[in-house]
């Protein structure tokens, strides 16, 4: 499944932590401001610069030195926390 950000919600670092903020409509479907751990930091950004769970797992095997199996279980726990929190929205793949 793949998934896209909420409009509105942005990534920051302050004060060397790692916050999700909800702005503007975003803010009604989900929490205004969670802190989030550097793992879910580093995941986020893969997921906004497009990359698709093949490239973001060799990413993080890159960045994390862990297997391909931990990484990937790992992302999709991440991934449904997210989409239960309404900061991912899932995208319907095209049928053929």
């Amino acid at each position: 499944m793949r998934y896209r950000i909420r409009d509105g919600v942005v990534l920051k670092c302050i004060c060397g932590e790692y916050l999700l903020i909800a702005t503007g409509e975003a803010a009604k479907h989900c929490l205004y401001v969670r802190q989030v751990n550097d793992s879910l930091a580093f995941f986020w950004q893969k997921i906004e610069a497009g990359l698709e769970e093949d490239a973001v797992v060799q990413k993080a095997m890159e960045e994390y030195d862990a297997p391909d199996e931990l990484l990937r279980k790992d992302y999709h726990r991440l991934l449904k926390e997210l989409e239960d929190m309404s900061y991912l929205i899932p995208v319907e793949e095209p049928t053929l």
